[in-house]
């Protein structure tokens, strides 16, 4: 028996219904995953002030406020590319500070600053050798290793576009977040999109399954009936 347009028709579009609600179920997994991060990066009470608080600290749950003298550990920058704020490209700049009782040896996020006009070039960053590190401590999630690192080095620092491999292996677990040492204070690991983003997302995968269901019913029974 040979098809009409219209039996083409339903049997092209019911793939396309499946495809659509797997979107909505994936934009609905993706909002449950920023809504379990956003508890996770909730700020603690617990402001801790020794390296022997750090060391003690429970780092595989919530934040904490840090506020410790440290030192510049290694002269070496490690500056994040395409991180945007307010439109603006530039980088999250890293570095490897200690404390300065104890030698505790912290991964610190710097901050934020615009890139330059430049590709060659870096913008400069200048931190004191020693200074108290105001920061909000943070798990490193997967949004910071998304590809390879692809180092580019530019004398002391170097450029990479993700952390994967970069972080240094004898430094604590996650990263500080440091407040008013450069140009702007870096977002972290906060999603760019919130949950109510990726559930509306949801909502119209979700609908242009159910419209999509009922054109393909009525040209059925429109086949049925004409057929």
């Amino acid at each position: 028996m040979r098809l009409t347009k219209k039996w083409w028709f339903v049997i092209v579009v019911l793939p396309v219904i499946g495809l659509c609600m797997k979107a909505g179920f994936w934009q609905l997994d993706r909002a449950h995953e920023k809504e379990r991060l956003i508890e996770r990066l909730t700020v603690g009470e617990s402001t801790l002030t020794k390296p022997s608080e750090l060391m003690t600290a429970s780092l595989d749950r919530g934040t904490y406020q840090v506020r410790l003298p440290v030192r510049l550990d290694n002269p070496r920058f490690i500056y994040l590319d395409n991180r945007i704020q307010e439109r603006v490209a530039g980088y999250e700049v890293f570095a490897e500070v200690a404390t300065i009782q104890g030698g505790l040896r912290l991964f610190a996020n710097l901050g934020w600053v615009p890139a330059t006009e430049r590709r060659n070039e870096l913008p400069k960053v200048e931190i004191p050798e020693e200074f108290e590190l105001d920061a909000l401590w943070v798990p490193v999630t997967d949004s910071y290793y998304m590809s390879d690192a692809f180092e580019e080095q530019f004398d002391e620092s170097v450029r990479v576009q993700s952390l994967k491999g970069v972080e240094p292996a004898a430094a604590l677990s996650g990263m500080f977040l440091a407040k008013g040492l450069l140009v702007s204070d870096a977002f972290g690991p906060t999603p760019r999109l919130g949950p109510a983003t990726h559930y509306g997302y949801a909502v119209q995968w979700f609908l242009l399954s159910i419209v999509l269901a009922g054109l393909a019913a009525y040209v059925y029974r429109r086949g049925l009936t004409h057929g």
